[in-house]
């Protein structure tokens, strides 16, 4: 599985990691990281980070907070949100496009997360869909 780190506003690449197929999307992202800003000219810090989900760690979200670097991770959903969502009914927003418009059958939730061994706080916004096509079964 490769992984290419390039600049975003140029699509410059700074580094590329051609992996064998049967490694973890999720290995050593933080070494791949730090391979891409070693690549950097000097002076020249990375200033923002986003990522898949297979980069929602504690090690990485530690060394943002620690190199000042603005971060998004998508992070796949787990039973530990799951549960933290559960009686969040009532808290859901409705998710807007970029002129302020509500998107139909689409909501965020938003709180305050850590994770990791510095427990840094960071936002952690959630979002879901309504998903069409799906039947109701009633056994009763």
């Amino acid at each position: 599985m490769p992984m290419v780190g390039h600049i975003a506003q140029t699509g410059q690449i700074v580094a590329t990691d051609f992996r064998a197929g049967n490694v973890s999307p999720n290995t050593d992202n933080l070494g791949f990281i730090k391979t891409c800003q070693d690549a950097l000219p000097k002076d020249t810090n990375i200033k923002k980070l986003r990522i898949d989900a297979a980069g929602y760690q504690a090690s990485i979200i530690d060394y943002c907070f620690e190199n000042d670097i603005e971060f998004s991770i998508r992070a796949k959903m787990c039973q530990s949100l799951k549960d933290i969502l559960v009686d969040k009914d009532n808290q859901w927003q409705p998710l807007v496009d970029k002129k302020g418009k509500a998107i139909d059958g689409q909501a965020t939730f938003r709180m305050r997360h850590f994770m990791g061994d510095k427990g840094k706080v960071f936002d952690l916004i959630v979002q879901r869909s309504v998903v069409t096509g799906q039947v109701e079964l009633d056994l009763a």
